[in-house]
């Protein structure tokens, strides 16, 4: 695929996420804290990574979380939003999360969105 990423990196003080196209394959890693500073800034980016998905005609998205040591509920919001948005859109994608076996919350939180969509989101780690 020659087709470049149009995703900005996006680092605020205790949050940040940054992704890379290999492959065709496009992940995002997420480092720090998702409290209220990142959740309006992470609404409008996961927005942007659907379109960037559509435009590249994505087959999948890797989340990587293995940095993230806390998400608070308007950040999950976010990606309720998000797959929901990949769920009933015209170009389904495979949304997948890797997470940190150490940090529990990772596992059961990330459940909770996988059964929103199970033929969309898988959660691995």
């Amino acid at each position: 695929m020659s087709e470049s990423l149009e995703l900005e990196v996006i680092d605020i003080a205790t949050f940040g996420c940054s992704p890379t196209l290999e492959d065709g394959k496009l992940t995002v890693n997420f480092k720090g804290i998702g409290d209220v500073a990142a959740s309006e800034p992470l609404a409008g980016y996961l927005k942007r990574v659907h379109a960037e998905a559509e435009r590249l005609a994505l087959s999948q998205v890797t989340c990587d979380f293995r940095k993230l040591s806390f998400m608070n509920s308007s950040c999950f919001k976010a990606f309720v939003v998000w797959i929901d948005t990949v769920k009933n859109g015209s170009h389904a994608y495979r949304i997948r999360f890797l997470t940190d076996p150490e940090m529990h919350w990772q596992r059961r939180s990330l459940e909770a969105l996988r059964r929103l969509a199970t033929e969309v989101v898988s959660v691995e780690g």
